[in-house]
């Protein structure tokens, strides 16, 4: 019996074999049930009907270019071809028939047969004069056959397709410009008659042209800082009042977004130039000093690709790009409207299975998207270009299922390449938006707050793509916060993308962003090199943003990071998942451009860091070079020890090259040992001597460097390894001497974490906990500077003001009040009393003992150091190595210069505990070119330990001294006492 139904089984399964071959080779439609899904393929598609230049809309649009006689061929208009699709379907599509079966509970759709509609649009210049908006009678149907689903008469669903493909090897583009003909050269520029604006966009051979601006590329920034909100104070040079500046554009990056503006007038006596309307102060001027470039001034055409359009004359001024002597012989357009296509589903009635390939669309102006679809079911955009759109490229509304976006070029577009926003809190299920797939798509110079930006969707696929050039603040942003909880976003994969050299506009941005309370969310397998630096503010890999919950982000590759590869906004690191992440040297070969995330590794060049015999219990260093032959990824490596696995890492190797991996490997076990990596040829290793009682691993010490006086941590890890429980003595050994011990309790297999405290003299001595590895420690002698006797100095950055600094070295008593826009990153609004130029290592402490009334919370206050104190960042950065180990009235923490860029990018703070109440004690100590912090609430006791890690850029003197700003604009005054400074004793 079991043998005639595997008979069954086998037969039945040849069959389903043959029928999905068949279906996929005469394939028109799909089933919902049985068959995958496949992409268009034109070259095995007939068409419908044809779409060309050469055509007529009076024509049936069934021949793929004209008859002999004229007489018939293809359509000339897009347009047409919708309407003869909307008729062919009244043809084709047929009610479905009542069933036999009463049981049956047959599905919504009315129809029971139909057939996929195919339109070949031609090679061609399709100019529209308005919009091409498709609303559900446009779209492909979902029908219900008569094929039995093995349930009853439950039958099977198909979708069939309306598709708009290039014909076969041909690019037709659809554009929402009109040629630009009839061009003469008067001077050095050409000019041509048009009707146009200044807000449309000029278009060269399918490249977007730049309107006339100056500087020509990048940004001017002013010479200080605005003191109002409507005025620049520029450079000579940068700006004129020029004779065109009625339509003139100033675009301003400031803190968090681009400042749009005019400019009223310029004052070159003054070098000021006045705004038509005041900047938004939040983010504005006075918080950021802005860069800034001007545009949209006939005066400034000095750069081939530059144009202007003069309203008054209805006239065009253009210097033809590099590789155009006549704009006459090249393809010119000017955009006229802001939209192309519009998918226009209703809520209980979709656009169903409407797919675009191998088209090209171009020439928006802002305000919309090229691309914009609401309501639609499986439609599809795929091996398309959206290029040179001032708006934005393609926006994916609510109500959106199963939209597919793939293989296609983004390129020159200024506000987004791709937003997909649901909507934000749904109140039907047809509202959602879900299971959007968005990959293997390049990017190129794309802006907007999000290349690819994905907000309130659920199982969203952003996957494989290429995103390169950007000039907008985020490549990849994903996940919304503003409803928290509330809102439905989630189960997004951010996989295998690729960015590189990105972030070149941006500020306080990250490569990859992600926030918002989230579910089965994850960011794997993506490599990000080459970002830009911030200005003001860093710009990293990968950022958790606002209330970011529930976020996987494993095996990222990371190189050519300036300043650093991940950060926190208003989230932690404990709510989400952070690891197997890898910032590595940057390759011999570059990477690929389109990541599978399917790494081959080999290996070769075993070394094996010890001779051919140790003592049992050694730790031995084991390498070997593992070269990728496969795609760009991370995969496991894994070290054998007598055939068996028993260390294994995850290890990132870019396509094409090779890195070396390293395990450290303690050998417990007499004996021979054969030992490799992967396939590498064994190395053997014999293993002599008694098994050791204990092994001591990870040992760490607080500083390498300490001050005479200070206190000295030693821990480490103590392991048994015999099979039995012991009581052992642990020593401390200072210079080889034991100077400490204490006993300890290990059950078989058991470690435990053992810690000493002592105050060493000074001197250079190695330090180690029984047979751990050793840590060399360096103790300086040292001396207590007398403060009533030194000379301080103040300083008051501009950002700061009003500000004002009141002390008294004989009573020991600080008072600092300031204003300012915000004590961290590049704004520095900061006043100071200040020792110059001490050199070596220090410790500093500070009594805080009060706030001078209600107080903002982020008025941050303490012990800050730098190599100049009076170069602050204004509105170029300012000295580097800056250190501030500051408290509020409810939060204490360190604020840094991580990369040596001349602004504290780097913050660590938490909030103190509840109910906590002035007076509290900062401290702050220099360790060669790192520091750590501390605060107290009782001046003994030491919580919220902070500590840098190696700073670059910092010079053996440095300033040192008490500090505080604003972040709000608003004075606010805090009051230090006791202050004390060690120093080293050169």
């Amino acid at each position: 019996m079991v043998k005639k139904i595997n008979q069954f089984l086998l037969i039945a399964s040849v069959l389903l074999l043959n029928f999905s071959l068949s279906t996929a080779q005469l394939r028109d439609g799909k089933l919902l049930r049985s068959q995958v899904w496949e992409e268009f393929d034109a070259t095995k598609a007939k068409a419908d009907f044809y779409v060309s230049t050469k055509g007529n809309d009076n024509w049936s649009g069934t021949l793929p270019e004209p008859n002999a006689a004229k007489t018939d061929g293809p359509f000339a208009s897009i347009e047409r071809a919708k309407e003869a699709v909307r008729q062919l379907k009244k043809q084709v599509y047929e009610l479905k028939t009542t069933p036999v079966e009463t049981r049956y509970i047959g599905s919504p759709h009315i129809y029971g047969k139909g057939k996929d509609i195919v339109v070949f649009i031609r090679e061609g210049f399709y100019s529209l004069s308005e919009p091409l908006i498709f609303v559900p009678e446009d779209g492909g149907e979902r029908v219900e056959t008569n094929l039995p689903s093995g349930a009853f008469e439950y039958r099977h669903l198909r979708d069939n397709y309306v598709t708009y493909s290039a014909y076969p090897g041909e690019h037709p583009v659809i554009s929402g410009g009109k040629l630009v003909k009839n061009w003469t050269k008067e001077g050095d520029l050409w000019t041509a008659p048009f009707q146009g604006s200044s807000r449309m966009v000029l278009i060269t051979n399918g490249k977007k042209q730049m309107l006339a601006r100056t500087p020509n590329d990048g940004y001017f920034v002013p010479r200080k800082t605005s003191d109002n909100a409507s005025t620049i104070y520029f450079n000579k040079g940068d700006l004129k009042q020029w004779k065109t500046m009625e339509d003139n554009r100033i675009t301003m990056l400031l803190r968090w977004y681009t400042g749009i503006n005019s400019i009223a007038k310029v004052d070159e006596k003054k070098l000021e130039a006045y705004l038509v309307k005041p900047e938004d102060n939040s983010n504005g001027l006075l918080a950021v000093p802005p860069r800034y470039y001007v545009e949209n001034v006939k005066e400034l055409i000095d750069s081939k690709g530059e144009w202007f359009y003069d309203k008054h004359e209805k006239k065009l001024y253009y210097l033809p790009m590099e590789g155009v002597s006549d704009p006459n012989d090249a393809h010119i357009s000017a955009s006229q409207f802001n939209q192309l296509i519009q998918i226009a589903g209703e809520e209980k009635k979709p656009v169903r299975n409407l797919r675009f390939y191998g088209l090209s669309f171009e020439g928006t102006t802002e305000g919309a998207s090229t691309v914009g679809i609401t309501y639609a079911h499986a439609c599809e955009l795929a091996y398309s270009k959206i290029r040179s759109c001032e708006g934005m490229g393609l926006r994916i509304d609510k109500g959106c299922y199963q939209t597919r976006i793939f293989r296609n070029a983004f390129e020159n577009i200024t506000d987004g390449a791709i937003l997909l926003h649901g909507a934000t809190n749904p109140t039907s299920a047809e509202q959602i938006t879900r299971e959007t797939d968005i990959t293997y798509n390049s990017f190129d110079k794309c802006g907007g707050n999000g290349c690819i930006a994905a907000f309130f969707a659920l199982y969203t696929n952003i996957s494989h793509n290429y995103i390169t050039r950007t000039t907008g603040r985020y490549p990849i942003t994903c996940g919304g916060w503003a409803n928290l909880e509330e809102a439905i976003d989630g189960g997004y994969t951010i996989n295998y993308n690729h960015l590189d050299n990105v972030q070149e506009y941006s500020d306080d941005s990250g490569a990859i962003k992600v926030a918002g309370m989230s579910f089965n969310s994850e960011v794997k397998g993506n490599l990000i090199h080459h970002v830009v630096s911030g200005f003001f503010n860093d710009n990293v890999a990968f950022v958790f943003d606002n209330m970011a919950t529930d976020w996987s982000v494993t095996d990222n590759i990371y190189y050519e990071l300036p300043q650093g590869e991940m950060k926190l906004c208003a989230a932690f690191v404990i709510d989400n998942e952070y690891k197997d992440n890898f910032f590595i040297e940057s390759p011999k070969n570059a990477p690929e451009k389109f990541i599978d995330g399917k790494p081959e590794f080999s290996y070769s060049n075993l070394q094996v860091k010890a001779g051919t015999t140790v003592a049992t219990g050694s730790v031995i260093k084991v390498k070997a070079d593992v070269t990728n032959t496969g795609s760009t990824g991370v995969a496991p490596v894994t070290l054998f020890d007598n055939k068996k696995p028993v260390v294994v890492q995850s290890f990132p190797v870019i396509k094409n090259n090779t890195r070396t991996i390293e395990f450290e490997y303690r050998v417990n076990e007499p004996g021979k040992h054969e030992i490799y990596i992967g396939e590498t040829p064994s190395f053997f290793l014999n293993v002599e001597g008694e098994v050791p009682a204990v092994v001591y691993e990870d040992i760490t010490i607080n500083e390498e460097r300490l001050l005479a006086g200070q206190t000295l941590h030693v821990s480490a890890t103590a392991m048994n390894v015999r099979q039995t429980s012991q009581k052992v003595e642990v020593k401390l050994f200072v210079d080889n001497k034991e100077v400490k011990s204490k006993t300890i309790e290990l059950k078989s297999g058991e470690s435990q974490n053992v810690s000493f405290d002592l105050i060493p003299d000074a001197g250079r001595y190695p330090v180690r906990i029984g047979n751990s590895g050793e840590l060399m420690l360096t103790v300086l002698k040292s001396k207590t500077l007398d403060l009533k006797k030194q000379k301080l100095y103040t300083h008051i950055t501009e950002r700061a003001k009003p500000a004002k600094v009141d002390f008294s070295q004989q009573k020991g008593t600080y008072s600092i009040t300031a204003a300012g826009t915000d004590f961290f990153q590049g704004e520095d609004s900061y006043a100071a009393v200040y020792l110059k130029q001490l050199k070596g290592d220090f410790v500093a402490t500070v009594k805080l003992s009060s706030f001078g009334g209600p107080t903002n919370q982020w008025y941050r206050s303490g012990l800050f150091v730098r190599n100049d104190m009076s170069k602050s960042f204004e509105v170029l950065p300012g000295s580097k190595g800056s250190v501030l180990m500051f408290s509020t009235p409810g939060r204490a923490g360190i604020h840094y210069d991580e990369f040596g860029d001349g602004s504290m990018h780097k913050a660590a703070s938490e909030n103190l505990p509840e109910d906590t109440h002035m007076p509290l004690w900062i401290r702050l100590e220099r360790h060669g070119d790192s520091f750590t912090g501390a605060i107290s609430l009782d001046g003994k006791n030491w919580i919220i330990y902070r500590k840098t890690g190696s700073l670059p850029g910092l010079t053996e003197g440095m300033d040192l001294g008490l500090a505080a700003g604003a972040p709000d604009k608003k004075q606010y005054t805090v009051n230090f006492t006791d202050w004390e400074v060690i120093v080293e004793d050169k």
